[in-house]
C-alpha cells in the first residue's frame, strides 16, 4: 500500500472517531459500538481504497497507452510535415526554374518578333522604287498591313514574307511586256506599252511611237517617264526592241538619274542649300578669308623693299654726318618698312652701338605685327573650315542612319544619296581651307622677306653709323 493510501485510512479513522465520540462517552456499550463501527468503517475504507487503487492503475495504463498513441501520431505527423516541406521546397525550385525558362522563352520570342519586323521593314524598303511593285501594287499594302499590326507575328506573316521574296526573285528574272498606265513625259497619266526587265529598268512606248525610260515613284506604286534626255542610240535600240527587231536593250541602272544630271545643272545656291546651315558658316569663313587676303595683298604691295640705291643714298648722307637730311629722307619713304626702321634709329645718333642695335631691333618688332595683321586669323580659318565640314558630315550621317533605322537598308539609292549630301559640307570645307592655307603661306613668305630685308639693311646701317661715329671721334 502506498503512503497516500495509508494517509487516507488514518484520516478517515480519525474522522469517524470524532463523529461518534460524543455518543461513545455515555456508556461502555457505546464504546463497543464505536469500536465496532470503527472496525467496520476501517474495513470498508480498506475496500474502498483497494477499489480506488484498482481504478487508478487502470487510468494510468490507459493514459500511458494514450500517451504512446499520441507520441506515435506526433512522429507520424512530423514525418508527414518533413515530407511536405521537402515537396514544397522542390516545387519552389521547380517554379523558379519554370520562371527562368519562361523568361528565356519570352526573350527568344521577342528576338523572333524583332527579326520578323526588321525583315518586314526591309521588304517594304525593297518594294519602294521598284517597278515590280507598280505591276503588283497590292503587295505593298500587304506588307504595310503587317508592319502596322500590333499582334505577334505568326506563321502567316512568315509565309507572306517568304512568298514576297520568292516572288521578287522570280520577277527579277523576267522580261514582261504589257499595256499599262504611267505618267508620260508631259507629266500626265497616260496609257501605253510597257516593257519591264526584271527590277532593273522599264521602258514605255506611246501611241505616237515615242519611247523612253520609266522609273518608279518613291512608293513604287506608279511608273513615271524619265524627263532627262537619253542618247539617241539608246532610244533607237528601245524602238527596235519594241518592234522585235533586236534582242539587245540598254539598261539604265541609275533609274534615270544619269539622264536628269545630263540636262539639269545645280546652281551654287542650290548646292549650298543641299548641304544645310553649316555650308553658310563655311562660306562666310571663305568670304572673310578672301577679304583679309585682298587687304594684305594691297598693304604688303605698298611695303616695298629698300633698294640698293635708296640704301646707298642714306649711307652717303650718314657718312657726311647729314643726319637730319637722312632722317627727312627716310620719313619721305614711309612706304618702305626699312626706311621707317632707320628713321627710328637716326633718333639715337651719337649713342653707343648697343643702344643703336636695340633701337633697330625695337623698330623691327614694331613693324612685324603690322605686317602680320590677319595672318593668325587666316591660319585659324584654315583649321576651322574642314572641322566645320566634318561636323556637317557627321550630322548628316546621323540623320541618314536614323532614316535607315526607320525604313531599313533595302534602298541603296536612298542610302547613297543621303551620304552624298552629308559629304557636301566636308567637300566645301576643304575647298575653302586649301586656298586659305596657300594664301596664308604666300603672305607669310612675303612678310618674312620684308623682315629679313629690314634686319639685313639695319645691320649694314648700324655698321656704317658706328664707322662714322668712330671716324668723327678720331678726328
Amino acid at each position: 500500500m502506498s503512503n497516500i493510501s495509508k494517509k487516507i485510512i488514518v484520516t478517515l479513522s480519525v474522522l469517524a472517531f470524532l463523529i461518534f465520540t460524543g455518543q461513545a462517552f455515555a456508556t461502555s456499550e457505546g464504546w463497543k459500538k464505536v469500536a465496532e463501527n470503527i472496525g467496520k468503517d476501517q474495513d470498508q475504507t480498506l475496500v474502498d481504497v483497494a477499489e480506488m487503487e484498482k481504478y487508478l492503475k487502470m487510468d494510468k495504463t490507459a493514459l500511458e497507452k494514450e500517451l504512446a498513441n499520441l507520441k506515435a501520431q506526433d512522429k507520424k505527423e512530423g514525418d508527414l510535415l518533413d515530407s511536405l516541406t521537402n515537396k514544397y521546397e522542390a516545387l519552389r525550385k521547380e517554379e523558379a526554374q519554370h520562371e527562368k525558362d519562361l523568361a528565356d522563352e519570352q526573350s527568344e520570342i521577342q528576338a523572333i518578333e524583332d527579326n520578323v519586323r526588321n525583315i518586314v521593314k526591309d521588304a517594304i524598303s525593297v518594294s519602294r522604287d521598284n517597278p515590280i511593285t507598280a505591276e503588283y501594287p497590292e503587295r505593298k499594302d500587304i506588307l504595310q498591313g503587317i508592319a502596322d499590326s500590333k499582334r505577334f507575328p505568326g506563321m502567316d506573316w512568315i509565309k507572306t514574307l517568304v512568298e514576297f521574296y520568292f516572288s521578287e526573285m522570280e520577277e527579277t528574272g523576267k522580261i514582261v511586256r504589257r499595256t499599262g498606265e504611267f505618267v508620260g513625259p508631259d507629266g500626265r497619266a497616260t496609257t501605253g506599252e510597257i516593257i519591264r526587265v526584271g527590277r532593273f529598268t522599264s521602258y514605255f512606248r506611246l501611241n505616237d511611237g515615242t519611247v523612253g525610260f520609266l522609273k518608279p515613284e518613291a512608293d513604287g506604286r506608279r511608273l513615271v517617264a524619265v524627263t532627262g534626255e537619253a542618247p539617241g542610240s539608246m532610244l533607237s535600240a528601245i524602238k527596235k526592241y519594241f518592234d522585235k527587231e533586236t534582242n539587245i536593250l540598254p539598261v539604265d541602272l541609275s533609274d534615270g538619274t544619269y539622264f536628269v544630271q545630263m540636262t539639269k545643272s545645280t546652281t551654287f545656291t542650290e548646292w549650298i542649300d543641299q548641304g544645310g546651315p553649316i555650308m553658310y558658316a563655311i562660306g562666310a569663313i571663305g568670304l572673310l578669308g578672301m577679304l583679309f587676303f585682298l587687304e594684305r595683298i594691297i598693304v604688303l604691295g605698298t611695303k616695298a623693299k629698300a633698294s640698293d640705291k635708296v640704301m646707298a643714298h642714306i649711307k652717303d648722307m650718314v657718312a657726311k654726318s647729314n643726319f637730319s637730311e637722312a632722317k627727312s629722307y627716310c620719313s619721305s619713304k614711309s612706304r618702305i618698312p626699312t626706311c621707317q626702321m632707320l628713321d627710328s634709329a637716326l633718333e639715337h645718333v651719337g649713342s653707343s652701338q648697343e643702344v643703336i642695335e636695340n633701337a633697330l631691333q625695337e623698330a623691327v618688332l614694331r613693324q612685324v605685327p603690322k605686317l602680320e595683321r590677319f595672318l593668325p586669323t587666316l591660319a585659324l580659318f584654315a583649321v576651322i573650315s574642314p572641322l566645320l565640314g566634318l561636323l556637317g558630315t557627321v550630322s548628316g550621317m546621323i540623320d541618314t542612319f536614323k532614316i535607315i533605322t526607320e525604313v531599313g537598308t533595302g534602298d541603296p539609292g536612298m542610302l547613297a544619296g543621303g551620304i552624298s549630301v552629308a559629304l557636301l559640307t566636308t567637300q566645301f570645307g576643304l575647298m575653302v581651307a586649301v586656298p586659305i592655307m596657300v594664301v596664308h603661306h604666300f603672305l607669310k613668305s612675303q612678310v618674312d622677306k620684308i623682315v629679313v630685308d629690314m634686319q639685313e639693311k639695319g645691320t649694314a646701317f648700324a655698321i656704317t653709323l658706328m664707322k662714322q661715329q668712330q671716324s668723327g671721334t678720331a678726328e
